[in-house]
């Protein structure tokens, strides 16, 4: 089921708006459920085709230049890496998928990590599934919405590099990715060079995943 959409060491203050995050850092890297976090925190999972752009959207949302490492070569990170944000939550990069380079045991055994993590993971609250806003869904694409879906986790659907293409090309856009999703909404467009729908995005983490915390 999508959540509705309604339409930050040293803190950077950059793009001057938006959430400043005080605590951000990798806290764990891991391969297989026995390396994961046992604190119990709520969980937000990041999970995209390779190059969709997930790194450059966690350190846009941590408001970080390099937490979250980028990298010319799709498909290199193999590993779900955990990131802890103010000792409140995690925010989990998963690897990219789709890339075609990778070989089909390699395929098999990303498939069977992410799986087993988003299936039987309590902690997970969220998950932010990215698109690339510029190209219809991949196969992939929409397999893990389906998937989603399927398994009725809470899903919102990101469409990346919004600054790629015309302001008055975006609701094109964003009305293809949903029609070929079956959506009843259409995706949030999020930029990590301009910032465009980060705030949109932490108040979907504020109201969905954090919970208040309690009257003193």
């Amino acid at each position: 089921m999508q959540t509705p959409n309604t339409h930050s060491g040293r803190t950077a203050k950059t793009h001057g708006t938006g959430k400043e995050v005080a605590k951000a850092e990798l806290a764990k890297t891991a391969v297989k459920p026995s390396q994961f976090p046992d604190t119990n925190w709520p969980e937000v999972a990041f999970v995209g085709r390779s190059n969709v752009g997930k790194s450059s959207l966690i350190n846009a949302l941590l408001n970080r230049k390099k937490l979250a490492r980028t990298s010319q070569h799709p498909g290199k990170t193999r590993t779900i890496n955990f990131f802890n944000v103010e000792d409140r939550l995690y925010f989990v990069d998963l690897p990219g998928y789709g890339y075609a380079k990778v070989s089909k045991t390699e395929s098999a055994k990303w498939g069977d990590m992410v799986e087993g993590y988003l299936k039987d993971r309590p902690p997970l609250k969220h998950i932010f599934l990215l698109m690339d806003i510029r190209h219809e869904p991949s196969a992939g694409d929409k397999q893990i919405h389906q998937w989603c879906r399927f398994y009725n986790l809470p899903y919102t659907i990101i469409a990346t590099k919004s600054d790629k293409i015309k302001k008055s090309q975006v609701q094109k856009h964003l009305a293809v990715i949903r029609k070929a999703l079956e959506e009843e909404s259409p995706p949030l467009p999020f930029s990590s060079e301009s910032w465009d729908g980060r705030d949109a995005m932490w108040a979907v983490i504020e109201t969905m995943i954090l919970q208040p915390k309690p009257m003193q």
